[in-house]
């Protein structure tokens, strides 16, 4: 049974994986080619600070960035690490539902993409927002840290304000969620940077957009396929 589930949950995030790759080419990698034409021009580079950047800002906002130095060139590269990355925040989302004792389902699928949207990218994004190539950038390391720590007290104090009624539970969610944010996001020692101001917004818009797109595609499909499998087993 376990198993079934986990395939499910898998395929939900192969695709929309798979989906996002194409919405990111809509946008994001045009802006991110003209970004690069900044390089050399006072910015950090390339391969240094976004490529490698990771957790820091969720595995598929930048996977577009290496992929014209990897072998499989950058569409391919993009498209594998959106599949990882589906498939990975596909199995933690199942894997809280069931630590929850709470069903995904078709209905309720959207709402638990809105959930991992908020905690994943939004949240993060409001302190950290996603960099483009050869804008400044603080240490990876303490992005990384900063960005894990924040998911983890997101997502508790998430958890306290939507599935708990007391009003204390409601006020330390709040508090869980604001903490990172006041005690700020790591920041570069020098904050000039080549790329205009108005590309850096349009970017960091258009990936907020895009991982919405991702979330609310894996959050259906997610609820689609389990629903189906709950149904399969109870006609067994």
């Amino acid at each position: 049974m376990l198993v079934k589930y986990l395939l499910a949950t898998i395929v939900a995030g192969l695709f929309a994986g798979i989906l996002l790759t194409p919405a990111m080419y809509v946008r994001n990698v045009p802006l991110i080619l003209h970004a690069e034409q900044f390089e050399g021009e006072g910015g950090h580079s390339h391969e240094s600070d976004h490529a490698a950047q990771g957790a820091a800002a969720t595995p598929h906002e930048h996977a577009e960035e290496a992929g014209a130095e990897l072998p499989l060139g950058r569409l391919g590269n993009t498209l594998l690490i959106n599949l990882v990355a589906g498939a990975g925040f596909a199995l933690v989302t199942g894997a809280a539902a069931l630590f929850l004792g709470r069903r995904i389902t078709l209905q309720n699928g959207v709402y638990w993409g809105l959930a991992g949207f908020f905690i994943f990218n939004f949240a993060p994004a409001f302190s950290l927002a996603p960099e483009l190539p050869a804008m400044p950038a603080a240490d990876l390391a303490a992005r990384q840290t900063w960005w894990l720590v924040t998911v983890l007290l997101t997502a508790g104090g998430l958890y306290l304000i939507v599935l708990k009624d007391f009003i204390w539970a409601k006020i330390a969610g709040i508090a869980l969620i604001v903490a990172p944010h006041l005690y700020g996001a790591p920041e570069p020692d020098n904050l000039t940077s080549p790329v205009p101001p108005t590309l850096a917004s349009e970017f960091a818009v258009s990936t907020l957009a895009t991982n919405l797109f991702f979330w609310a595609v894996l959050g259906i499909s997610l609820g689609w396929l389990l629903q189906t499998y709950a149904q399969s087993e109870l006609e067994v």
